[in-house]
């Protein structure tokens, strides 16, 4: 049998996990939100978030429903090395776009996780470390008392660097049954838009900054002074704003750029 699976109207699904999404006020990203969900099953779930909880926005460029894992990024340093930590492959090539596809395809398929490579004049070494960046920054880094002249290491970033980012809320165990094991579940994850007000009067304004943390931007500058310029900002739309300017910046070519190309002093 082949299957094709049916959009659902409410839940999205992504292995064994469930994404619903939901928009919400900014009172409610701030003092707290109660929703009410039905499940796939027909059971209906009081969801809320915990006394004094805060939700965040998403981290920007971040999608939880997507499914292209993207290319590996590496981090490179410098004229260093670790002798010490044992190679598991090697290639007779210094390209390095050829040797990160080795590494997503041929070694990957062997069951070889490479986590950083070394370069030298005429060939590469794999090194199975996923951790090693620590393991260089300990042994002095790059130009360091250990540093090999000439050679460079292309590491693998901590995986966890950016967990925080990617949390949201769940909740636990109320997602979809796994395939092998139908008694372990997976999370029911929440994507919540918070919708803020157009506008705010002056006096709901001065009470909301009172009960809020201190503003982080204090200018050190005052309205009253007559060697400032005060400006307010309005909405105006980049993509329309390049259009409505691209003609003018064709004369001949982007003037701005060949101004920094020839060295031009215009402005910056």
């Amino acid at each position: 049998f082949v299957l094709k699976q049916q959009e659902h109207a409410d839940f999205k699904r992504k292995g064994a996990d469930l994404f619903v999404e939901r928009k919400i006020s900014l009172v409610e990203a701030l003092c707290g939100v109660e929703l009410e969900l039905t499940h796939l099953d027909g059971r209906r779930l009081f969801v809320k978030t915990a006394p004094g909880e805060i939700i965040k926005p998403m981290a920007r460029g971040f999608d939880p429903l997507s499914t292209d894992e993207g290319t590996t990024d590496w981090e490179v340093i410098e004229d260093s090395d670790c002798p010490g930590i044992e190679n598991v492959a090697q290639a007779d090539t210094t390209d390095v776009d050829t040797l990160k596809k080795a590494i997503e395809t041929q070694l990957k398929r062997k069951g070889i996780d490479v986590g950083v490579f070394v370069v030298d004049e005429r060939r590469a070494y794999f090194r199975r470390a996923p951790r090693l960046l620590q393991e260089l920054h300990s042994r002095g880094g790059a130009g360091g008392e250990e540093a090999a002249q000439g050679l460079y290491d292309d590491v693998l970033p901590d995986p966890d660097s950016k967990k925080s980012f990617r949390l949201m809320k769940a909740v636990k165990d109320e997602g979809m049954p796994t395939f092998k094991n139908p008694f372990v579940h997976g999370n029911l994850f929440l994507i919540l838009t918070i919708e803020f007000p157009d506008t705010l009067t002056v006096e709901n304004q001065k009470k909301i900054r009172s009960l809020l943390p201190p503003p982080l931007n204090v200018p050190k500058l005052k309205e009253d002074d007559s060697s400032v310029e005060i400006h307010t900002v309005t909405d105006i739309d980049p993509v329309a704003s390049y259009n409505a300017n691209k003609v003018n910046m064709q004369g001949g070519g982007e003037a701005y750029d060949d101004e920094e190309e020839e060295g031009g002093g215009g402005a910056r």
